[in-house]
């Protein structure tokens, strides 16, 4: 019974330390797709990429980081009594995750609002 137990929570603590890297996935993913299909020939848009839906694209995800990343923050800080190491560990690696995935979407974000249009 303890091992159900512990898979379910493992699984769990899992989710939560990816999912920051599954948003950073999926905003790079759609804002690139994005760009490259109004920048095709066919789809080719006057200024070039919709700038207004990248830039809430972007937005949003850095949004979901940035509350990830909170929540991650309180957990560990609500967990220090905590003498589970496993927990520990995996509360510190959330807490990375959603930094790192922040400075992913920022960083990959920037190009995309700068570009003035399809070359």
């Amino acid at each position: 019974m303890a091992t159900g137990a512990y898979r379910e929570g493992f699984w769990k603590r899992v989710l939560w330390a990816t999912l920051p890297l599954l948003v950073w996935i999926a905003h790079f993913a759609f804002s690139y797709g994005l760009a490259a299909a109004q920048c095709t020939p066919v789809g080719m848009r006057p200024g070039g990429p919709d700038r207004l839906l990248l830039a809430a694209s972007t937005l949003a995800a850095f949004g979901i980081c940035a509350l990830l990343a909170w929540r991650a923050c309180r957990v560990q800080r609500g967990n220090r009594q905590r003498q589970d190491r496993a927990a520990g560990l995996a509360d510190r690696v959330a807490l990375f995750m959603a930094v790192l995935a922040l400075i992913a979407i920022a960083w990959g974000g920037m190009p995309l609002l700068l570009v003035a249009g399809c070359a």
